[in-house]
């Protein structure tokens, strides 16, 4: 598969999922007494391919697609694409969520425990910031298909929280898929 036509592809898909984002652009539903932990970037609609990008908020700076690449290759991350905590620690049966937070791309909240943290499903993003553009295994032989798969369950959505399993102690890691340089681990006392 051609890398241009892998890459519209990868956008076809993400344009998809970004779309229910607007269809289902309710005010996020943070869970009152527990811990939230929602997904942020800062994408530039103007400048990211059509649908790709759709902010359901004016907060925030705006980044370029072309700055975002530039700090992937340069740093392998960009500081405004995150989750709002990198590390957390809760008694078990704490409430926890992960929620899509600030800005308007496609995130997901998936487990990679067994796996560890690693690449993403999108090969031009694994390579700018791995230099290899091998996919996750969780990506399965077709990253695209596999992709849509992993937002089905794990995909961060307006008004959508995913609630984190908190009953049994231990150390879980968490990545999002699409931009696998933002990570969490949460820690189960």
């Amino acid at each position: 598969m051609s890398k241009g036509f892998r890459l519209r592809a990868v956008f076809s898909v993400l344009a998809v999922a970004t779309a229910s984002l607007a269809v289902a652009a309710t005010a996020g539903a943070s869970q009152g007494g527990g811990v939230v932990i929602q997904s942020r970037d800062a994408c530039d609609p103007a400048t990211f391919p059509p649908g790709f990008c759709v902010r359901t908020d004016n907060s925030g700076g705006l980044v370029t697609i072309d700055d975002l690449l530039a700090s992937l290759q340069k740093q392998g991350s960009h500081s405004a694409w995150r989750f709002t905590t990198d590390k957390l620690t809760v008694k078990r049966g704490t409430s926890v969520v992960a929620e899509f937070g600030r800005g308007g791309e496609v995130h997901s909240f998936t487990d990679v425990t067994a796996t560890g943290f690693g690449p993403g499903c999108i090969d031009v993003i694994n390579r700018a910031e791995f230099g290899d553009p091998s996919t996750a295994p969780a990506c399965g032989p077709d990253p695209i298909a596999g992709l849509g798969a992993i937002l089905g369950t794990s995909g961060l959505f307006p008004g959508a929280p995913r609630p984190v399993d908190t009953s049994t102690r231990g150390t879980r890691l968490f990545q999002c898929m699409l931009h696998p340089w933002m990570r969490t681990t949460v820690t189960v006392e």
